[in-house]
């Protein structure tokens, strides 16, 4: 831990990262909360002073006559200017948090690329944060080799006929006597890129190669080739010794950076936490990885860890597919409202969270709400699952909620609507194990396709 608080203090104040970093005072808050504004935040026209492109992230609102932000299910650090940032916390704990983007397949988190904040490290490393360090590093090292690698001088002995630089008579003088012929011991200083800052960028390349090249994921082929091109601009640098990869050795490698190669800092930080095996936390600001913000959206999150329960908790049953339905077919299963649809008129996409399909028929169809479910369902809530259900001609459909009281099922037929059934569905995301409630929502999803199976 010295060593990486050592290593903090070094990169202080260097690379491009730390130069756009602004300290803001933090509004701290929890997803959906109602948070009252500073003073500072309202101009004199009553309007709030705010970057134009962090608008969508919040919603403003008034609360007792006062102007206020109500977080969203946007979770992270939002700047809101440049001297407050919203920093909005999950109401999910740290480890489940983890899980859940972790199993939300495809999902990649935004990225405030104009604004910078320090991240606390984790062990967890899911795909969807690992990316956006992955990408980091990669544009860390483009802006070095725009500048041009580090070289430092090696000193090189020469033995033969034909020396160079600086000649040692005496042993020069003995190797002629033996060898019986003229023979010149020399050494001379030559320029080269495969020393420690190189090395480390060689090791971390290295391991970021091994970690996408067995990936089946498509979306991942430019990340590839982009470490592959990387690699072999260092071709002539060799992995790094054992000493040169502790927190103490690169913090030596930061202070002693020439001027003009300050752009090492932000490779070399980035590294680090390549080569230690950390993640980022979207929680937490105390570390030293200092990168552009990351927020990430809890209702598209809770959507893609639902549909990956289900779809690995029902994999053994050849007969049941589970689809997204926010994709177009064969892979998605979205469609389009009107069809027919008259001349003129507009069409839109029908996109139900989860349609799962027993013998290629829609059987049940899933909308997933982000929020705690109420005493009753939601009208519009409803409304919107019953036209899934009408378009789909699906036996059930089911409101997925992100809650549930021990108390509860975590599944609950509520009546029937026409030709199919309606369902409240619960899943406690604050559980521990958060694997067992995962179970207790498939198995109850299973009973109901497996009626279906018999008929």
């Amino acid at each position: 831990m010295a060593g990486v608080i050592e290593l903090s203090e070094a990169l202080s104040g260097r690379g491009q990262a730390v130069s756009r970093q602004i300290s803001r005072t933090p509004i701290r808050g929890v997803e959906h909360e109602i948070k009252v504004l500073p003073p500072a935040l309202i101009r004199p026209d009553g309007s709030l002073d705010l970057y134009e492109d962090v608008r969508k992230l919040f919603k403003p609102v008034f609360s007792n006559g006062k102007p206020a932000i109500q977080c969203g299910g946007w979770v992270g650090y939002i700047p809101l200017n440049d001297q407050y940032a919203l920093e909005v916390a999950p109401r999910v704990p740290i480890g489940n948090l983890e899980r859940l983007i972790g199993m939300a397949a495809g999902y990649t988190p935004r990225v405030l690329q104009k604004y910078t904040r320090q991240f606390a490290l984790s062990h967890e490393r899911p795909d969807s944060l690992f990316d956006v360090l992955t990408d980091q590093m990669l544009h860390s090292f483009d802006r070095v080799w725009e500048s041009g690698l580090i070289k430092t001088y090696e000193r090189r002995r020469r033995i033969g006929t034909s020396p160079v630089g600086r000649i040692d008579a005496f042993e020069s003088a003995w190797r002629t006597a033996k060898a019986g012929q003229p023979v010149a011991a020399s050494s001379a200083f030559h320029r080269t890129v495969d020393f420690g800052p190189n090395r480390l960028l060689r090791l971390a390349f290295e391991k970021l190669l091994s970690r996408y090249l067995g990936t089946q994921n498509q979306s991942q082929r430019a990340r590839l080739l982009r470490i592959r091109r990387v690699l072999a601009r260092l071709e002539d640098v060799a992995l790094p010794s054992r000493s040169e990869m502790t927190p103490q050795a690169v913090t030596d490698m930061v202070k002693h950076l020439p001027v003009q190669h300050e752009n090492y800092a932000d490779a070399l930080m980035l590294a680090q936490l390549v080569i230690s095996d950390s993640g980022l936390s979207i929680r937490g600001n105390n570390g030293m990885a200092i990168l552009p913000s990351i927020v990430i959206d809890m209702a598209t999150i809770f959507e893609a860890y639902v549909r990956r329960v289900l779809a690995d908790r029902l994999q053994d049953n050849p007969r049941i597919v589970v689809k997204d339905g926010n994709n177009a077919p064969p892979g998605g299963a979205s469609k389009l409202l009107l069809d027919p649809v008259e001349p003129g008129v507009k069409n839109v996409d029908v996109t139900p969270d989860i349609v799962i399909e027993i013998d290629g028929t829609v059987r049940l169809v899933i909308d997933a709400k982000y929020k705690p479910a109420t005493s009753k369902p939601v009208r519009d809530d409803v409304n919107q699952v019953v036209l899934y259900g009408a378009k789909y001609a699906a036996r059930h459909v089911m409101l997925l909620h992100a809650g549930r009281a021990p108390a509860q099922a975590p599944v609950t037929l509520l009546g029937g609507i026409g030709s199919f059934s309606l369902y409240n569905g619960l899943i406690s995301l604050d559980a521990d194990p958060i694997e067992a409630e995962e179970d207790s929502l498939a198995q109850e999803v299973a009973a109901i396709l497996t009626n279906d199976l018999k008929s």
